[in-house]
């Protein structure tokens, strides 16, 4: 991960926010205004795990960037606990994970689409993605045009997926796997010949796996955001947003980067 200029990144993603962000406060005590919880003193949270290193389970419990950062968020929500439900991503972009009453929010590297805002509420955006290509060092392939004829992985419902679709080869096959963990065994067993996914995660597979590489990167851009029940949490949304902007402030957002990806 560290040597995927997530520095350049960063400095992006804190210009941006700088200007996102609102200027107004919230008191966010543990059952803040305007919102309560399912659990009073403790944020429900969906999530789509494995997708390391941004959410994954070692040693029984949840970790990863993106639940050290919600964890830091309910920590300024006036010392709220976090609880992390596995839900998976579909029913977190359709909404039905917050509207059927599974979590409270959810926190799963989620790009905010227009697409996906007919369904869920987003927070202000908290990180910069771009698309990337992986496949096995052995396999030939360096840029996304060799993938004509080729079965190539991605995780249904995302923004890769909708990358591969449109830029891909037209004769490339585009398997698509619900399981984002299902991704890696798929290319192991030679499935597929490559994964199309955020940067993110494929940069953090190097780490665990000397026999694979990113080929290529795409840059999309992509902010990711919390998401809430559509027209429903405006004002857990906006203590979330507070809180937030609170973590920026304190410098644990920068201590939470450095943790996972380095300066």
């Amino acid at each position: 991960m560290k040597g995927l200029k997530f520095g350049l990144l960063l400095v992006l993603l804190l210009a941006l926010v700088a200007t996102a962000c609102s200027s107004e406060t919230t008191d966010t005590t543990a059952e803040g205004p305007g919102y309560t919880l399912m659990t009073p003193g403790t944020l429900t949270v969906c999530t789509d795990s494995p997708y390391s290193p941004m959410e994954f389970e070692e040693d029984g419990a949840f970790t990863g960037f993106d639940i050290d950062l919600i964890r830091a968020v309910a920590t300024e929500m006036g010392g709220l606990s976090v609880e992390v439900i596995n839900s998976g991503f579909d029913p977190i972009t359709s909404g039905t994970a917050m509207q059927s009453g599974q979590c409270d929010m959810a926190v799963a590297s989620i790009t905010i689409t227009d697409e996906r805002e007919a369904n869920i509420d987003f927070s202000n955006p908290y990180f910069i993605a771009d698309q990337s290509l992986l496949v096995k060092k052995d396999s030939g392939i360096a840029t996304i045009g060799d993938l004509a004829g080729q079965r190539v992985g991605v995780q249904s419902g995302t923004t890769g997926e909708m990358y591969a679709n449109t830029n891909a080869p037209g004769d490339a096959e585009i398997v698509a796997f619900d399981n984002p963990g299902d991704l890696f065994v798929a290319l192991e067993a030679n499935d597929i010949v490559g994964i199309l996914q955020d940067l993110v995660v494929n940069g953090g597979r190097l780490t665990e796996d000397t026999t694979v590489s990113v080929v290529e990167t795409y840059p999309t851009n992509e902010l990711y955001g919390f998401a809430f029940k559509n027209q429903g949490d405006e004002m857990l949304a906006a203590a979330v947003n507070e809180a937030l902007s609170a973590v920026r402030r304190a410098g644990t957002y920068d201590q939470i980067w450095s943790n996972w990806f380095g300066k």
